[in-house]
C-alpha cells in the first residue's frame, strides 16, 4: 500500500467526520432539551464542560475507524479488505453512538444524583 492509498482511507474517514459531530450532536441536543423540559433543574458550567467532554470523547472513538484501518495495513498486510466494509461500520458507529448519546442523556436527567 502506498501512501496515497493511506491518504485516501483517511480523507474518506474525515470527510464523513461532521456528519457524524452533527447526527450525534442533534441526538445529545435533544436528550438535553428532553431532559431539560421534564423536570426543574439548575443548568451549571459543569454540565456544560460535560458535553464538550462528550464530544470530544466521541471523536476520539470516531478516529478509531482510521485506527482500525492502519491496522490492518501494518500489522496484517491488508489481509482484511476494509473497503467494502466501511460504510457498514460507518453507520453502525453512528447508530451506536447515536442512542448511547441518548440514553446517557435520560439517565443524566432521570439520575442526576449518580453523576
Amino acid at each position: 500500500m502506498t501512501v496515497e492509498e493511506i491518504k485516501l482511507k483517511i480523507k474518506w474517514w474525515e470527510s464523513k467526520r461532521w456528519i457524524f459531530n452533527l447526527v450525534v450532536g442533534l441526538f445529545g441536543a435533544y436528550a438535553v432539551y428532553d431532559g431539560l423540559s421534564r423536570e426543574e433543574i439548575y443548568w451549571s458550567n459543569a454540565d456544560l464542560i460535560g458535553i464538550l467532554l462528550w464530544g470530544i470523547g466521541a471523536n476520539i472513538f470516531y478516529s478509531a475507524g482510521i485506527l482500525v484501518e492502519l491496522f490492518n495495513w501494518y500489522y496484517l498486510n491488508n489481509r482484511i479488505t476494509f473497503a467494502k466494509f466501511r460504510m457498514m461500520f460507518f453507520i453502525a458507529g453512528l447508530l451506536f453512538s447515536c442512542f448511547w448519546t441518548l440514553w446517557c442523556g435520560w439517565n443524566y436527567f432521570s439520575k442526576p444524583f449518580l453523576w
